[in-house]
């Protein structure tokens, strides 16, 4: 199972379905029905399902920053992750318009889910 980068993840559909990680992991989640374990979030029962089954990606399939850095051209194209942190969203007005068809190539705007979002093309 491959996981890595910042809260960007791959997975092994096959380990995950062999190893019933979402039946471990709804195990943990029952098991703090009464908030004992832990108060508040849904990390801590990920961080104990995932506990070693996790290897980091490799820098480079990874890029941050199209939400608030201009400057990433050159990392993009070689990307398997492209990570939309910051205020620049590409579904928000403000986006960066550059990076926003790594996004938009994706999406179904006539699907009727996504009409009453109000996004921008």
């Amino acid at each position: 199972m491959l996981a890595g980068g910042h809260m960007e993840y791959m997975f092994d559909l096959k380990e995950w379905k062999k190893r019933d990680i979402t039946g471990l992991y709804h195990k943990w989640q029952n098991m703090n029905e009464d908030r004992t374990l832990w108060k508040l979030g849904t990390l801590p029962p990920g961080l104990i399902t995932f506990y070693g089954l996790t290897h980091p990606l490799e820098k480079s399939w990874h890029v941050l920053g199209l939400g608030y850095n201009p400057s990433v051209d050159k990392k993009i194209e070689r990307a398997a992750v492209v990570h939309y942190n910051g205020n620049m969203k590409p579904w928000l007005e403000l986006a960066m318009t550059k990076y926003r068809s790594y996004w938009t190539k994706y999406i179904k705007y006539d699907h009727p889910y996504l009409r009453s979002c109000n996004l921008s093309e």
